[in-house]
């Protein structure tokens, strides 16, 4: 007894990456992460340091511009500006100071003119040592107030370090998290599509296989013509099988369907499906057959097109008969317009699911949610709406739940019917 390939079961389970793997990325995403972050942090490390340079240097600008004015303008010790206090010495080597001049104040008029410090217990000062038409002058500025400010800004600068770390951090798990997403959707979408070219050449293996078991078994009995016809058949699903390999590279490739277009008779073309699929529809009790509307002309269904056309209606036809009950039928179904011709592959088999119709013509769309039984769509009902749209055509569904379903591509015609 004939016994057709085997088809996945339509409940099969949906490819998804392996453990390893989605380890493997959520640990680059990590490294991706806090490589990022490390990087922000060292940025803002880096800014911050820029910024406490610039804050000493204009603070010394300002220090200094402040003790040179008071030194030069000075006439006396005794009303020093705020926060700065005064030692002078006269004509006659007489020494006055502020009342608030630290110890040791008055032996800077010994030293030489220019910038200097000086410590006095807690206090830090600023001083300069100047000459002036009264005198040698000691201006002396608490540098307290500027180095409170400083410790400010260096506390300022961490706390914005530390929250720009975490955040950053935060910030790039996130988008690393988004930007290893279609990897991990590559990996499963490359699962899928391994699993679905294995139930996609089954189709054509699955006709090529019964047709080459018939052959092989009735050879002896049939006589030349038939022979001829089997023989004839079996290089067209050779041919069918290399197209759905094709199908299968454009698919991964993304790349547009026909290269170059010619007329092609959608009857004679559905009739070729038919007559290449009806040796294995018969074996699983289907009948094909293939009806024209009332348009009767030799171009009345003739549309520009490529070989691309037969692998998208085998696959309408391919889809109903895997959906068909036996003693069901599939009719290919011609129609023409004053502009456009279409060609319906209606069968009478479960019908589709009305929430999975959005997602039918989607690559690798698997009818997740179908119950055992139901409709599986993998990657030839994606190919067939790309090379319609490819062939400024498009394809339509129509069904019914229980009761079958009508799948239509239609197409402009090649000559307007007057």
């Amino acid at each position: 007894m004939m016994r057709p390939w085997p088809r996945r079961a339509d409940n099969s389970a949906r490819a998804v990456p392996a453990p390893d793997d989605q380890a493997v990325l959520r640990r680059a995403a990590r490294a991706a992460a806090w490589q990022a972050a490390s990087i922000l942090g060292l940025v803002v490390l880096i800014a911050g340091i820029a910024i406490y340079l610039v804050e000493v240097h204009l603070q010394n600008q300002q220090i200094a511009n402040q003790l040179s004015v008071v030194a030069a303008t000075a006439d006396d010790a005794v009303d020093p500006p705020p926060g700065m206090a005064l030692v002078m010495r006269g004509p006659g080597a007489k020494i006055q100071m502020s009342a608030n001049a630290p110890t040791g104040a008055a032996a800077l008029l010994s030293g030489s003119a220019g910038y200097t410090d000086l410590q006095a217990g807690d206090q830090h000062y600023r001083a300069l040592v100047a000459d002036n038409p009264d005198g040698r002058v000691v201006v002396l500025l608490d540098s307290s107030p500027y180095e409170a400010d400083r410790r400010r800004l260096l506390l300022g600068l961490a706390l914005a370090e530390v929250v720009g770390l975490a955040v950053s951090a935060a910030v790039a798990q996130l988008f690393s998290r988004r930007a290893i997403r279609p990897l991990n959707q590559a990996l499963d979408l490359q699962r899928r599509f391994v699993a679905d070219a294995s139930h996609e050449l089954r189709a054509p293996l699955t006709v090529l296989h019964t047709r080459a078991q018939l052959l092989a078994r009735r050879a002896d009995q049939l006589d030349p013509i038939e022979l001829r016809r089997q023989v004839d058949g079996i290089v067209a699903d050779t041919r069918a099988l290399g197209d759905v390999v094709e199908d299968l590279l454009l698919s991964a490739s993304l790349e547009a369907v026909p290269r170059s277009l010619e007329p092609i008779d959608l009857l004679e073309l559905s009739r070729e499906v038919r007559d290449s699929v009806t040796t294995h529809a018969e074996s699983i009790g289907i009948h094909v057959d293939v009806e024209q509307g009332a348009a009767t002309s030799a171009s009345a269904y003739v549309v520009m097109g490529s070989r691309a056309l037969r692998r998208a209606l085998f696959a309408l036809v391919d889809n109903a008969l895997a959906h068909e009950r036996p003693g069901g039928s599939v009719v290919l179904r011609l129609d023409r317009t004053d502009t456009d011709v279409s060609v319906a592959v209606e069968d009478t088999g479960v019908g589709i699911d009305p929430e999975v119709v959005d997602d039918l013509f989607t690559r690798f769309a698997h009818g997740e949610n179908q119950p055992t039984g139901g409709r599986r769509y993998g990657i030839g009902l994606a190919l067939v709406r790309e090379i319609a749209q490819a062939h400024h055509g498009e394809v339509f569904v129509a069904s019914t739940p229980g009761k079958g379903a009508t799948f239509t591509l239609c197409f402009p015609a090649v000559e307007k019917r007057h």
